[in-house]
């Protein structure tokens, strides 16, 4: 569907700078990485919360488009406060507050339309998704090239006019609108009730340490690889190694994945995980991280088709429920966690903080094995039936 891939991609393009480069801008204000953690630990805290208690609440398809171009709008309102910032420590932690309160909803809010069309058969999902990923690539691609020549005071006004675009494209109206059949008679689960399911519970475990364990490297990979000598452009190809191997998985997902189980998956998911990040401890060779990084398309890829299959095959009522509880928790309050504890464990490991997240691969692997019979796809199915 052109609508979705295209505002996937102009969304996608903006974290595609604000992901790898809001750190490295920061680190160029001035702030010390513990700093840097504790404002990025404070904006996924935020679409944690936000994710948690306000996204449920709209719960009817309807409402998603116009939601959506709320928090497109609202995300640039906010972006470009940020061109006011220098290096105080409560400005930035309000801005980014406030700029992950509105991005932190376009990501269920957008898979949800997503998995509303492909309920329908409008769409195959990971051929829109690549788009956002192509998207990514792109951003990560100019802003790195952008703060070579330029500087890196050059990342908030390219984010800024990203956002600009993705607002003119969500004002376009799909040709086909999500809508919800007997809205009036139709329960909206609690989301302590849907969470306390155990099978529910044990994969929001899991998803917790495999995202969780990309928290070191989504704030401080630049930072690590710039002070190893590399130049921002540089850094920009080896983040964008990882999203093009995303690319081909979600291009070719239904080819390459459509018998595997979610168990299945996320074994893969975690073996890439361990090694992905052993080897980013041990070496900061370009051809070694090259290779590290074209894991990426299995440690989040691959990790996020297990989610959204395992979304999919629950009861359409649970299903913006479950999208913002994946948001919540796994790439929400986990992830925050982890990036606040990333600050004070790079300052004292540098690279070696990497070891530790090659440590929560392990302890996904635990986790696993003891939920595997749980989780298998046959059990699901029969319970979704009864």
């Amino acid at each position: 569907m052109t609508w979705l891939s295209c505002y996937y991609g102009s969304f996608y393009f903006v974290f595609g700078i604000y992901v790898p480069f809001w750190a490295v801008w920061m680190h160029w204000l001035g702030l010390s990485a513990d700093k840097i953690g504790l404002v990025i630990g404070a904006g996924v805290v935020t679409r944690c919360i936000v994710n948690l208690f306000v996204l449920p609440r709209f719960h009817h398809h309807s409402q998603l488009i116009p939601m959506l171009r709320v928090i497109t709008i609202g995300s640039t309102v906010f972006a470009a406060w940020h061109l006011t910032a220098g290096p105080d420590l409560g400005w930035l932690l309000l801005l980014s507050v406030l700029v992950n309160a509105m991005l932190g909803p376009s990501f269920p809010v957008t898979d949800t339309i997503a998995s509303h069309y492909g309920r329908a058969g409008l769409l195959d999902y990971g051929k829109v998704r690549l788009w956002g990923s192509a998207a990514f690539i792109l951003g990560t691609t100019s802003a790195g090239l952008l703060a070579d020549q330029h500087g890196p005071g050059v990342i908030v006004p390219l984010a800024v006019v990203a956002l600009v675009v993705a607002s003119c494209w969500v004002m376009v109206t799909p040709q086909t609108l999500p809508v919800t059949s007997n809205q009036a008679s139709t329960p909206r689960p609690k989301l302590r009730q849907v969470l306390l399911e155990k099978r529910v519970l044990l994969l929001m475990a899991i998803l917790s340490l495999i995202h969780g364990s990309h928290a070191t490297y989504y704030a401080f990979s630049a930072i690590y690889w710039g002070s190893a000598g590399m130049s921002e452009s540089t850094v920009s190809y080896l983040w964008s190694i990882g999203v093009g191997v995303e690319i081909i998985i979600f291009a070719f997902s239904q080819r390459l994945f459509r018998d595997w189980s979610i168990v299945g998956l996320l074994w893969l998911s975690i073996l890439a995980v361990t090694i992905r990040w052993l080897m980013t401890a041990m070496t900061t060779d370009i051809l070694w991280l090259f290779a590290a990084q074209s894991l990426h398309g299995i440690t989040f890829g691959v990790t996020h088709l297990a989610a959204m299959q395992f979304i999919r095959q629950q009861p359409t009522e649970k299903v913006l429920a479950l999208q913002a509880l994946y948001s919540a928790i796994p790439m929400g309050a986990v992830l925050a966690v982890m990036t606040m504890a990333s600050g004070p464990l790079y300052d004292a490991l540098l690279g070696q903080a990497f070891f530790v997240m090659a440590g929560t691969g392990v302890l996904a692997a635990v986790v696993l094995l003891f939920s595997a019979s749980t989780l298998n796809d046959k059990t699901m199915k029969t319970e979704k039936k009864q």
